[in-house]
């Protein structure tokens, strides 16, 4: 096989080994490869290999993906739901998924229709499970009733499963049900899990690379490999990868300044050209995404910029997974005069820095360096205090 991350996958699937997990950088190529992993377990062993994904768009995404590689994929959809467009991969409904008798197949939904399918009926020999570090462990250990063999694919630096109940009684458990499954999954078996890293992000420049690697993902060393991209004034220099834009925020995380100047630098970048292998070209606002904390934040940008509805505007939850080629990230901490645990998500804050290819300003409140000097220390803390310092390394824009 020609990709030698699927042959090691293949490979510790092949010997038995019971679970696999594959942590990836952004921009890795994590649903290529779990496309390529089922398609080449499906004919080249026959086997029956499922797809749990954490939400509906990526199943179908999938779905598109595997229609290009197989014919023997089907998604299983809700019965009474509108059918997606799932490309060249078969829709099948309810109770009418099902297995072929004489081939290996491949069977692709969501980790809460795997859980309330019936074992005896849909069983897996291999299940997958896409976005992992989004899967609790307790869904994990669920979804072990439908396969022998699991493998987890997924960005360890991403934004943690969301729990609504009270998890407190487990706060110091390495294995505490509401933990990312793989996490939970090697702290409880160790060596006996076998790890494939993903070494690479095809969406990242060098110079976030740089930043992101050191301080969100310390135990998965990775490389850029992007093609040439960058961004240009339409009659000026190039535009550097990474930026900052100081502002003075009086009125808290509402105070409009911080909409305005989000607003504001998203029509600068809407004037630049982005230059990639296949030539230069004009900005476009579907080439734009504006990044923020919060719900709130996010209609007040799409209000201000309502003349451009193709730019993507919304949270860090409403943009994991998409990218652009230029971003604007409204710092976590922008307007807060105390650190809360929510604005140092360290999985937030990673999400919303990894969403752009060729070029990101993040707007930062002039008084957030203050408020984490007078912070409670603990490893969010220091991780948001070591970025600052990185971002106020920057060009300022």
């Amino acid at each position: 096989m020609a990709d030698p991350i699927t042959a090691r996958v293949l490979f510790s699937v092949w010997s038995g080994d019971p679970a696999v997990v594959v942590p990836s950088p952004p921009g890795a190529g994590k649903t290529r490869l779990v496309a390529l992993l089922a398609a080449a377990l499906a004919h080249r062993a026959d086997l029956r290999v499922g797809i749990a994904a954490q939400t509906r768009e990526q199943a179908v995404e999938i779905a598109r993906r595997l229609g290009a590689l197989t014919d023997r994929a089907a998604l299983i959809w809700k019965a009474k739901a509108p059918l997606p467009d799932s490309g060249n991969t078969p829709v099948v409904t309810g109770r009418k998924a099902r297995w072929p008798n004489d081939t290996g197949a491949i069977l692709i939904g969501t980790t809460a229709r795997w859980l309330f399918s019936d074992p005896d009926r849909i069983g897996a020999d291999v299940l997958i499970v896409d976005e992992a570090w989004q899967c609790t462990y307790a869904d994990l250990g669920a979804l072990g009733a439908m396969a022998r063999q699991v493998v987890c694919v997924g960005d360890p630096g991403q934004i943690a499963p969301v729990v609504t109940g009270d998890v407190s009684r487990w706060s110091d458990s390495e294995t505490a049900p509401n933990l990312p499954a793989p996490l939970a999954l090697q702290a409880a078996h160790g060596d006996s899990v076998g790890v494939v890293r993903l070494q690479h992000t095809w969406r990242l420049g060098a110079r976030t690379t740089a930043l992101i690697q050191p301080l969100f993902y310390p135990g998965l060393p990775f490389t850029s490999r992007r093609p040439p991209e960058h961004l240009s004034e339409s009659s000026g220099p190039d535009l550097p990868e990474l930026a900052h834009r100081p502002v003075r925020v009086i009125g808290g995380p509402t105070d409009p300044v911080l909409a305005t100047q989000c607003a504001q630098r998203a029509r600068e970048l809407l004037d630049a050209d982005v230059t990639t292998p296949d030539g230069q070209r004009a900005m476009t606002a579907a080439d734009l995404a504006v990044v923020v904390p919060h719900v709130t934040q996010a209609a007040a940008v799409r209000a201000l910029l309502s003349d451009h509805p193709d730019v993507l505007v919304g949270t860090a939850n409403s943009l994991q997974g998409l990218e652009r080629a230029a971003v604007v990230v409204l710092h976590p901490l922008a307007g807060y005069r105390t650190a809360e645990p929510f604005n140092l998500d360290p999985g937030r804050a990673c999400v919303m820095l990894t969403r752009h290819r060729a070029h990101m300003t993040v707007v930062i409140d002039d008084a957030t360096a203050h408020v984490l000097e007078h912070a409670e220390p603990s490893p969010a803390h220091a991780t948001h205090t070591g970025l600052m310092a990185a971002l106020h390394c920057t060009t300022i824009v």
